[in-house]
C-alpha cells in the first residue's frame, strides 16, 4: 500500500468510529460495539504494518490507548488527515 491508501483507508476507519456513534445515538448499541471493535483492531493492524501513520499523527497512538479515539479524537485525526493528503 503507498502511503496515500494507507492515509485513506485510516481515515475509513475514523469514519468508521464516527458513524458507530450515530449508531449508539439511535439505540443500536451492539452494532455500534461491533463497529468500533473492528475499526480499532483494524487501525492497531494497519500500525503494525505501516509505522509512519503514527508518526505523522503522534496523538494517533495515545488516542488508541486512552480510547480518546472512540468519543472525540477520531475527528480530529480526520481534520488532520485531510492535511497530510493534500500537502
Amino acid at each position: 500500500m503507498s502511503r496515500r491508501e494507507v492515509f485513506l483507508e485510516l481515515e475509513r476507519l475514523l469514519h468508521m468510529i464516527g458513524s458507530a456513534n450515530d449508531a449508539e445515538d439511535h439505540d443500536y448499541t451492539g452494532e455500534a460495539e461491533r463497529m468500533r471493535r473492528d475499526s480499532c483492531d483494524a487501525i492497531r493492524a494497519l500500525l503494525a504494518a505501516h509505522p509512519f501513520p503514527g508518526e505523522a499523527l503522534p496523538d494517533l497512538p495515545r488516542e488508541m490507548e486512552t480510547e480518546r479515539i472512540l468519543w472525540w479524537g477520531w475527528s480530529a485525526l480526520l481534520d488532520r488527515i485531510d492535511e497530510l493528503l493534500r500537502d
